[in-house]
């Protein structure tokens, strides 16, 4: 399915809750998402579409929806069974998308561009 712009310009508001919420409300529309389920509603046709990110059923809550036992697994297993390539996410791959998510947040908090 392809992208549809949402927004020309949005505003991100964090919510303090158990789980993760998110929602950015954009001149055309508005992202909610609790961790699991993203709605995605459209001003122009009045509909939202819902997006459910867990294939089994899990929350943020539980641990990235269930990401964080499925890396930590695969680890175990390459370690266990001497096969390097079982890791699906190295160091620089972590290093970099924390990178990422600390400039967005930097870029949030001061209102500049962050350029890595």
């Amino acid at each position: 399915m392809a992208a549809t712009p949402v927004a020309r310009s949005a505003t991100k508001a964090p919510t303090i809750e158990a789980d993760r919420h998110t929602k950015i409300f954009g001149t055309a529309g508005q992202l909610t998402g609790d961790g699991r389920l993203i709605h995605i509603y459209d001003f122009a046709s009045e509909k939202t579409t819902t997006w459910d990110t867990s294939a089994d059923g899990s929350s943020a809550a539980e641990g990235h929806a269930g990401g964080d036992e499925s890396l930590t697994r695969s680890f175990v297993d390459a370690l266990h069974q001497g096969r390097p390539e079982l890791i699906r996410s190295g160091i620089r791959e972590s290093v970099d998308s924390h990178r990422v998510v600390f400039a967005a947040e930097r870029a949030r908090l001061t209102g500049a561009v962050v350029t890595l």
